[in-house]
């Protein structure tokens, strides 16, 4: 019965060593696997010289996956993405140098895309667009490296235009025009550092101007 229960043992504590190594240098090498609190699965992945490699599979503690990486350019730029824990996809983008980076994709419990952002090293750059629950665009700003900075527009969900304006460092500029569903402008006049100035036309929904209000005086 002892060398049954040897030759046993040898096998599964064997095994129970082929995760989480560090080698005598002290940098993690091959497959690792870590859990949460209550025993539960939180992620697996390998790491090659103390650097990720190839994908990670992280889990809610309820035993759902919630996230996957994988990691290239010898683990600079991860693709990402994120599950909501019926598996449905909840986010999808790119990390580089752990900063987000290129286009972000964000959706609901439906699967419906809401909302989409471009990066550049952590910081918006570009475009964030969010829509409508039916897939229309409803909002399209633009950044420079985090600063709001140029077009703004917002759109009825029959596609036509509600409003258009521009900022500057975070503040509206510039002329400003609200639209009614029909395409008839309703009201219109310009922002100086976020605040409206100058004269501003109000119009009815037949498109005839019934109020002017000058913010100067």
């Amino acid at each position: 019965m002892r060398k049954l229960f040897f030759l046993i043992l040898i096998p599964f504590f064997s095994f129970s060593q082929s995760f989480n190594k560090i080698d005598i240098s002290g940098k993690k090498q091959g497959d690792w696997k870590k859990y949460h609190n209550n025993g539960k699965l939180r992620y697996t992945g390998q790491f090659i010289d103390d650097i990720p490699s190839g994908i990670f599979k992280y889990y809610y503690d309820t035993g759902e996956l919630k996230l996957e990486k994988e990691y290239f350019h010898k683990g600079t730029a991860v693709a990402t993405h994120v599950f909501y824990k019926n598996g449905d996809i909840k986010a999808s983008g790119l990390y580089v140098n752990e900063l987000k980076d290129s286009t972000w994709y964000y959706y609901d419990k439906d699967s419906v895309l809401v909302m989409t952002e471009q990066y550049n090293k952590g910081f918006l750059n570009g475009m964030t667009k969010t829509y409508y629950q039916t897939g229309e665009i409803y909002e399209i700003k633009s950044w420079k490296m985090g600063i709001m900075d140029g077009l703004c527009n917002l759109f009825f969900s029959n596609g036509q235009l509600m409003m258009e304006s521009y900022y500057i460092n975070n503040k509206k500029e510039k002329n400003c025009i609200y639209y009614y569903p029909s395409g008839i402008i309703s009201h219109r006049g310009n922002y100086i550092s976020g605040i409206k100035s100058g004269k501003w036309e109000y119009f009815n929904d037949q498109g005839v101007i019934d109020t002017i209000i000058n913010y100067n005086e």
